[in-house]
């Protein structure tokens, strides 16, 4: 899944994930969460693209394999 970072909320539903869900997987509360989308905290885009890449169809993960 290629994360666009102009919806973060669209790309959690796309995930099939939920709110609540990447609040508890980051330690966070569900606000905590709402405040660092719409503060568009630079923190909240990594770890966005670290879940996206955990949740993410495997098609899309870059493996290293060794030739």
């Amino acid at each position: 899944m290629n994360l666009k970072y102009n919806n973060i909320k669209q790309e959690i539903k796309d995930l099939g994930l939920n709110n609540k869900k990447v609040a508890d997987l980051l330690g966070i509360s569900v606000q905590g969460l709402d405040y660092r989308i719409k503060q568009d905290l630079p923190t909240i885009h990594w770890a966005m693209y670290g879940i996206s890449h955990y949740y993410g169809e495997p098609d899309n993960l870059v493996i290293n394999e060794k030739v």
